[in-house]
């Protein structure tokens, strides 16, 4: 056995202390008092900037992922009292780039819970939205307002990391170099301009599209795998002949959320395709060259992008238009719903309202199988006292199929004048808008030309959820359907 001599254990002994003393004299204050001085340094941070702070605020949940959107935070400064001390106020004015002019005062706090916390705890409409249940969304959509400060203004003076307490999300906070309404405004412009659809491109003879939902801030890339089809076609003679062509299918697609940036997007996580990685792209926009593009700067990549070309904005819709199906008309009013994604139907029947949907991918208006509403109202309509069955606009093909679903229905597409070089010219073709109604292609059981008003069976165990046609409930023809739907002329 090994013999351990009192010399030994004596140095040991004092090696211990040694240490103890040192780890003791690290740590001289409790995890009370730094949790405290590390609060006092955000609160600093948070009230000295000059023009306040701009926060990338990244939420959404499993019912649909969100990426981001820009806010801007003006926390009130600090005021010196006359003994020399300090104090913060609690107050901070919101800004976001979906509102260019909603400016909402709030409350906000910074407390001790499982770690330091920035709380927002007055309810206001910016930092609220998308973390309230309501109706539609009742675990709300993946918003917070309470925050974890997840980083070290000691180690990064110009960045507060924090993370959702709720969706696990992280978000950004960095210092305005300019005032927080001018800095709001200009990415409120972005947000109305940026409009991709798609886009297309290489990487080395790798070849890659992707969509981009303007919506949800979510980007998509599909890394693309070539092949070859056999197709029929006609040689020199006229003689119809069996020819090899190179096709494309989609071998592997990778989504990922975004935040626009005042040159283009920011990807939340890093995108790899083809083994190159992408964390954000510039966005150039010339719509009258027709010469749109994603540019990655790091990679030396430039992507081409699309915009339909007879794409329109939200505003365009909005005021009076009459909707002509199967040898009749209605005159129709659309106010909106000030959402930037709903317009209100006004006079399209007595009884109720609707509302028709914008598609900012496509600058289209969509209308889609939906409760029917009292007028001025969100409230559905009950057909009696019983409140079991309430009315709903359903889906329908002529003399067939019908469906409840909200997501089918129809499309309103601009009838467009072509230039001689094929182009659309949307001067001459906005000169009477005309459109035409088509299916908007969300379902392949039921193709959608007319809609019927039906009673809709809140009974779970009911058999069917089919209560019959609403004939006591009717369109401004007097009557429950709107059979074969063909224009839709602005006024």
């Amino acid at each position: 056995m090994k013999k351990i001599s009192i010399l030994s254990i004596i140095a040991l002994s004092l090696a211990s202390s040694s240490c103890l003393k040192s780890y003791q004299e690290q740590f001289d204050k409790s995890s009370a008092e730094r949790a405290t001085e590390f609060l006092d340094s955000i609160q600093e941070m948070l009230g000295n900037s000059e023009y306040g702070w701009r926060m990338e605020y990244f939420f959404g949940n499993e019912d649909g992922d969100h990426g981001g959107i820009n806010i801007t935070l003006e926390f009130a400064k600090p005021v010196k009292n006359d003994d020399g001390t300090v104090t913060y106020p609690d107050d901070v004015i919101i800004r976001s780039e979906e509102d260019k002019d909603l400016a909402e005062k709030s409350r906000y706090v910074l407390r001790r819970d499982s770690g330091p916390v920035l709380c927002f705890d007055t309810f206001n409409p910016i930092m609220h939205k998308y973390g309230t249940a309501s109706s539609e969304y009742y675990e709300g959509q993946g918003g917070d307002y309470e925050f974890f400060i997840v980083s070290n203004p000691a180690e990064v003076k110009d960045r507060i990391v924090l993370k959702g307490k709720r969706s696990g999300k992280l978000s950004y906070l960095y210092p305005l170099t300019e005032s927080a309404e001018e800095y709001n405004k200009k990415m409120y412009k972005i947000n109305k301009s940026f409009y991709i659809s798609s886009f297309t491109g290489f990487i080395g003879d790798k070849y890659v599209t992707g969509e981009v939902d303007v919506t949800n801030h979510q980007f998509t890339a599909n890394e693309m795998e070539p092949y070859y089809r056999k197709e029929k076609q006609k040689d020199d003679n006229g003689q119809e002949i069996e020819v090899e062509v190179l096709d494309y299918d989609i071998a592997n697609t990778i989504t990922k959320p975004y935040i626009l940036t005042p040159d283009g997007i920011r990807l939340y996580e890093t995108l790899e395709v083809f083994g190159k990685k992408f964390d954000d792209f510039d966005f150039n926009f010339d719509m009258e060259k027709s010469d749109t593009t994603l540019v990655s700067k790091a990679n030396n990549l430039s992507f081409k992008a699309f915009i339909p070309e007879d794409w329109l904005p939200y505003e365009f819709y909005e005021g009076k238009w009459t909707l002509s199906y199967s040898g009749t008309s209605i005159t129709m009013t659309l106010e909106p719903e000030g959402d930037n994604q709903n317009y209100r139907v006004k006079g399209i029947s007595p009884q109720f309202e609707l509302l028709m949907y914008y598609d900012i991918k496509r600058g289209r208006l969509n209308l889609l199988a939906q409760a029917c509403r009292k007028p001025g109202t969100n409230e559905i309509i009950w057909s009696d006292e019983t409140e079991r069955y309430y009315v709903r606009m359903c889906a329908w093909e002529n003399g067939s199929y019908l469906t409840f679903s909200t997501e089918v229905g129809m499309q309103a597409v601009l009838k467009t004048t072509k230039t001689a070089e094929g182009k659309v010219d949307m001067e001459a073709s906005l000169k009477r808008p005309t459109f035409n109604w088509t299916d908007n292609n969300a379902s392949k059981s039921v193709h959608t030309d007319s809609f019927i008003l039906y009673l809709y069976d809140t009974d779970d165990s009911a058999e069917s959820v089919y209560g019959g046609e609403a004939k006591k409930f009717q369109f401004t023809n007097g009557n429950s359907r709107l059979a074969t739907l063909k224009t839709f002329v602005k006024s």
